[in-house]
């Protein structure tokens, strides 16, 4: 009977990987401080505070799409990028200033295709452990390397949601 073989540790997430837990930046607040605009005429009003900009169109199709991730599943970001038509890092650039997070619009439910935890609002150090935390406290599991287990039973597609 032969092993199944532990997907290395991405490079850039080796270090945040040798962080002992304790010096670990502490967990990010449950609900944003921003309450998110349904209407245009309020999405137009919305200023970022993480950019000092207004929130943009392509920005808030993106978080639409990550809205409809549900809790205890995930998605990728090349997923959301080909349900939009766009590209996997102009997904990851528009989450990375998601003023909206954690909730209601949970981003931290986007992970790598490759189904590795990936970065968390900008940060490939300790902050990926606050995504990993709440992923776990939402049922999805994983591997001491960062990588989702039984990601096919969690995964959120669009295509069979549309």
């Amino acid at each position: 009977m032969t092993q199944a073989v532990m997907k290395p540790i991405p490079k850039k997430f080796k270090t945040a990987f040798s962080i002992p837990e304790e010096d670990r930046a502490p967990r990010v607040r449950n609900i944003s401080n921003i309450k998110y605009p349904k209407t245009v005429e309020d999405r137009k009003k919305t200023i970022n505070p993480k950019t000092g900009k207004p929130v943009t169109e392509f920005e808030y199709k993106v978080y639409d799409a990550c809205a409809m991730i549900g809790k205890g599943q995930f998605s990728t970001y090349k997923e959301i990028s080909d349900f939009l038509k766009s590209g996997p890092r102009a997904v990851g650039n528009a989450l990375r200033k998601n003023p909206f997070y954690p909730y209601p619009i949970p981003c931290h439910r986007v992970i790598t295709s490759n189904h590795f935890i990936g970065g968390y609002d900008g940060d490939m150090k300790s902050k990926i452990f606050w995504k990993r935390q709440i992923l776990e406290e939402e049922g999805v599991e994983f591997n001491d390397n960062g990588y989702v287990i039984n990601a096919e039973k969690c995964m959120f597609r669009f295509d069979k949601h549309i």
